[in-house]
């Protein structure tokens, strides 16, 4: 019986690859094609996650309970049936009322299947209600919410028909194959199409008609495959006598992760089409920041394995993702320690006096303390690709996970602490520059003139400087446009960011024609505004890259972020009406997205429609109560019109949100002390040095307060720390006269 149906699989998948070859008229020939002469690879292939990444909602792929059960979530009732043998669901719709959808595709398979529904103008999306597909006896086997407990109605961004949801922008590059957007800005529609519908051969090798040729000619040869892509060698491993770690043999090579970083990364991407470049030409990857990582480089939201690799010691060395994963499976090449003993001696490090748990516990397993995993949509565990060492003491203080407490959870922190002996780390050191606390600069550069930390966290820490600019940071950035690493040198450019434009265009020319496309996007995101500013005959340098930087902002032109990076470039160009369309075509595509809205109101400030600002900023905090960039702009707008108390309420809670700045404790303080609240603004002024350390701004406006309330004694402390960070200031100068001397 399994053989009959493996037949048949194969007989649906060449046909397939041939329907859906044919209608995107490209040089792809579809999965069916490679099955005669790389069968092993093919039959993997059948039984992986790429496989499975997305199908028809047909029976060999369905997986979830269309029985006829109604499911209630967050105050919704859905119905999951067959209705003449169409999968089908009975949902709520924007207007809250229940509607039958048919069911067009699956959408992976385990531990969760979700369900895409077509909608007429070419959107495809996917439910929020999905299908728990592991065993019973793990829970599974149930239908289940991805946002269970919160409020998703119509007006949430997550509701299953808004843009969150949205598989042609959010989801189809990586889970079919030679995907072609298509969105019409015009018509806010898609016509989206693919090779493939799901991760097939050629997602990875790039299209085959060229290497089908050959073969069928005879011609092919390893030096000519008839691929684009070139596959390195890359690396032998073994142990020299004595050793506990593998010897690398050969050249390392990232072609692995050009090939598989594009859908294992959380990344904004640039050009589409293009397998024969590198991952840095072809996406521009997310850094380590808040919130995606934790301050010591762990992994906090979805980010999809890359970024944690590219830190490791693994990567570093030369590993690359083919030594511990089949490409074409997806699965570990070895279960168990043994994946790690390729490479590390289980004499060593598989021991007691290593892992210092018993032989085959939990507790001894290399990926329980080394790769900790994280659950995403619920019931999806993901590990932790950073292959970190647990340190207890840096994770209290910085807050972030400990790999020790999932088995151990009744020890307290002083008890891990107790056990663990730890290096210095730098997360400490980007956990001050998320802080703002200038006094980081020196160290941090100091660290990274002579660090040989992985390339991906000495770029997040150059990056990170942006917002503290001085000497000292750019002599860094300077060295490090020069680097070989397209990270760092995009690093250093955006270090730059807020330097004034003459310095900017001084240091950034040259790096304008940049080999790599992720430089040029940052360089053209840094100099944008300086182009209106330049003498003619120097303003054509700058204008091609501009152009460039449009093309590849087209590139995701469906999503309301990139249209409100189309907005900016604008406005830094004087386009207001384009950038104004841009605005409007954010909000089209997701009428509650935040940024948009915010962008929008303070874009009518300055003119004659500044009344339109209101409702926008309104809804902002309708939506997103927890905002804190909302609250503290409808503060603002509040002050402009004269509500000063109005405008204390949003500024307080602007400020006990996550994703508050000093800026915002610094507005709330002036606002108090502005309606004689001043005994109040030094107390929001001391916490919020206590959380944002060496604050110049903070600081000084403390102790002008504590002086008008003629608090000597408190304000000679603050004067302490002020002096600290800026001894040669002209305004601390005169304090310290004032009431030292």
């Amino acid at each position: 019986m399994k053989s009959v149906l493996l037949v048949l699989l194969l007989v649906v998948v060449s046909q397939w690859g041939s329907v859906w070859a044919a209608e995107s008229e490209t040089d792809y020939v579809g999965a069916g094609q490679c099955k005669s002469c790389h069968s092993a690879a093919y039959k993997d292939w059948l039984k992986s996650d790429h496989y499975m990444a997305m199908q028809p909602a047909t029976a060999p792929f369905v997986k979830g309970g269309f029985s006829g059960v109604e499911v209630k979530f967050n105050g919704s009732t859905s119905r999951f049936f067959i209705k003449d043998t169409i999968y089908t669901v009975s949902t709520a719709d924007e207007k809250n009322q229940r509607q039958d959808y048919p069911i067009k595709y699956t959408f992976g398979h385990y531990p969760l299947q979700q369900y895409l529904i077509e909608l007429d103008n070419g959107f495809i999306q996917a439910l929020n209600i999905a299908w728990d597909s592991r065993p019973k006896a793990q829970g599974g086997q149930r239908w289940f919410h991805l946002r269970e407990g919160e409020n998703i109605d119509s007006e949430d961004l997550f509701f299953w028909k808004r843009h969150f949801q949205n598989w042609n922008n959010r989801c189809s590059d990586c889970h079919s194959t030679n995907v072609e957007k298509n969105y019409d800005s015009d018509k806010h529609t898609f016509n989206t199409t693919w090779s493939e519908i799901n991760v097939a051969c050629e997602a990875c090798h790039g299209p085959a008609s060229n290497h089908v040729g050959l073969a069928q000619s005879g011609k092919l040869t390893a030096l000519n495959t008839g691929f684009s892509l070139k596959q390195a060698k890359g690396i032998r491993w073994s142990f020299a006598e004595g050793d506990p770690i593998a010897k690398a043999h050969g050249e390392a090579s990232d072609s692995d992760i050009d090939s598989c970083g594009g859908c294992h990364s959380l990344r904004t991407q640039l050009t589409e089409g293009r397998m024969d470049e590198s991952y840095h030409d072809r996406f521009q990857l997310r850094l380590i920041e808040e919130p995606a990582y934790h301050a010591d480089g762990q992994i906090r939201e979805e980010v999809f394995v890359l970024g944690s690799f590219l830190q490791s010691k693994m990567y570093k060395k030369g590993v690359t993702c083919g030594d511990c994963h089949n490409p074409h499976s997806g699965k570990v090449l070895i279960e168990g320690n043994g994946l790690c003993s390729q490479c590390h001696q289980a004499s060593v490090f598989d021991t007691t006096k290593h892992h210092h748990h018993q032989t085959g516990s939990e507790g001894a397993a290399c990926v329980n303390c080394h790769m900790p995993a994280s659950t995403y949509m619920g019931v999806d565990d993901r590990r932790d690709h950073s292959f970190s060492i647990p340190r207890p003491a840096l994770s209290h203080q910085l807050d972030s996970p400990l790999a020790c407490t999932g088995c151990h959870e009744d020890k307290t922190d002083d008890w891990f602490i107790e056990k663990t002996k730890e290096e210095k780390h730098w997360g400490l050191l980007n956990y001050r520059l998320s802080q703002g606390d200038v006094l980081v600069t020196r160290e941090l550069s100091n660290l990274l003139k002579s660090s040989d930390l992985p390339e991906i966290i000495q770029a997040s820490l150059l990056t990170g400087l942006s917002s503290m600019p001085s000497q000292v940071s750019v002599d860094l950035a300077k060295k490090k446009l020069a680097s070989a690493s397209p990270l760092e040198r995009r690093a250093a450019v955006e270090s730059l960011q807020n330097l004034p434009m003459e310095m900017r265009w001084q240091i950034l020319e040259p790096m304008i024609n940049d080999e790599n496309r992720s430089v040029r996007f940052a360089v053209a995101q840094t100099l944008a505004d300086v182009l209106i500013n330049l003498p003619a005959d120097e303003q054509e340098k700058l204008k091609t890259l501009v152009d460039e930087y449009r093309l590849m902002l087209m590139v995701s032109a469906g999503m309301p972020s990139t249209q409100l990076a189309i907005a900016n470039l604008e406005l830094r160009l004087g386009n207001t009406d384009a950038a104004e369309e841009a605005h409007l075509q954010a909000l089209r595509i997701e009428p509650n997205y935040v940024p948009a809205l915010i962008n929008r109101a303070d874009f009518f400030r300055n003119t004659p429609r500044a009344a339109e600002a209101e409702p926008l900023f309104l809804r902002a905090i309708k939506v997103a109560p927890s905002s804190a960039a909302a609250q503290h702009s409808y503060g603002l707008f509040l002050i402009r019109k004269k509500d000063y108390l109005g405008a204390l309420p949003h500024f307080k809670l602007a400020l006990s949100q996550e994703g508050a700045s000093p800026r915002y404790a610094f507005v709330y303080a002036v606002a108090l002390n502005a309606q004689g609240q001043t005994a109040k603004a030094v107390e929001v002024l001391h916490q919020a040095s206590q959380r944002w350390p060496n604050q110049y701004d903070l600081l000084l406006t403390e102790i002008s307060y504590l002086e008008k309330l003629g608090k000597t004694n408190a304000l000679l402390k603050v004067l302490s720390r002020l002096s600290a960070i800026a001894p040669n200031s002209p305004d601390v100068k005169s304090l310290i006269r004032k009431y030292t001397q």
